[in-house]
């Protein structure tokens, strides 16, 4: 299993893998890149600036860091670079996702904008949102500028003033009442409704007593009530979930066979339908069903699957 994340000071460790598979990957590709030091991915880290993809064993999978300019004005997102044996596995398009929700969630105001040379990427910059705009429509601060001179295409970019390169820049402007911006803005809330439906678990040690329906489900109550998914620093919780309903059936005639609750989720656009629905699938023992009143148009066409069981069950 693959863990799409905000990176850590923990993932120091991969930095030096990050930095040389990030030269390889430039070269066997022919293409230029602002080459990046081992301190300055520790430092993205260390300050919540990049995302990170690693396996359930700890592997390191991909990463992805932002950085501000002239006064958060700007927001650039660079550096995406996934490990050889994982591509092609949709590892880029989650961190690509992840490190723009962040972006945005953070600087809601700021234009987020991306250079590259590459179609994949430019491609998923497109369907964020992201539009082909001239070197002139990005930062002029000098400092991003800077990080250019390592790139072996540094003398084509000086050539032309920097008024373009090898490289396409691409802008996602929050201001824009068209394509996609509207959608994402910081302030809205969606909704996910979750009918849970927990049963009774056998023990797994012979002649001991299982776990009866009602136990089991107050133990993924506990989990809904007490889990925080991660926050970028200070902000408010991106999702919130909260149980409003709990049918026991203590009360009929024969004992019950299951538990029943329901769980209303609130959320931004920081975190996905389909990363919140991971989520409780591997955190939780019940089953549970979407309601189709509360699915937006978006995840009803992605997926037409409403029931789900989880991960423990």
């Amino acid at each position: 299993m693959i863990f799409v994340r905000i990176a850590n000071t923990d993932d120091t460790r991969y930095a030096q893998e990050i930095v040389e598979e990030t030269a390889a990957s430039a070269i066997a590709r022919g293409s230029g890149i602002a080459k990046r030091s081992v301190e300055s991915v520790i430092e993205k880290m260390k300050n919540g600036k990049a995302v990170i993809a690693v396996t359930g064993t700890g592997e390191w999978v991909g990463f992805s860091y932002f950085e501000l300019w002239e006064n958060n004005a700007f927001v650039s997102n660079s550096g995406l670079i996934v490990a050889p044996r994982f591509r092609n596995a949709g590892v880029a398009r989650a961190i690509k996702e992840r490190i723009f929700r962040m972006s945005r969630r953070m600087y809601p105001e700021a234009r987020i904008f991306s250079i590259t040379s590459g179609a994949a990427i430019m491609k998923l910059n497109s369907e964020l949102g992201f539009e082909p705009v001239s070197f002139a429509e990005i930062t002029h601060d000098e400092g991003f500028w800077e990080g250019c001179k390592s790139c072996v295409n540094y003398n084509i970019l000086e050539n032309k003033q920097k008024c373009n390169c090898l490289c396409t820049a691409m802008l996602f402007d929050p201001h824009k009442q068209d394509g996609i911006a509207p959608k994402n803005r910081n302030n809205e809330q969606q909704l996910l409704v979750l009918d849970c439906v927990a049963y009774p678990r056998n023990s797994l040690v012979p002649f001991a007593a299982g776990t009866n329906a009602l136990c089991t489900a107050l133990n993924d109550i506990k989990w809904f009530s007490e889990y925080v998914f991660p926050i970028e620093r200070n902000l408010p919780n991106p999702v919130r979930m909260e149980v409003t309903e709990i049918h026991t059936g203590l009360y009929e005639p024969e004992p019950a066979r299951q538990c029943r609750f329901t769980v209303e989720i609130h959320y931004d656009h920081s975190y996905s339908e389909k990363e919140i629905l991971n989520t409780v699938k591997n955190h939780t023992r019940c089953k549970f069903t979407l309601r189709a009143k509360a699915l937006n148009f978006e995840l009803a066409e992605e997926s037409t699957q409403l029931c789900f069981v989880s991960n423990n069950y």
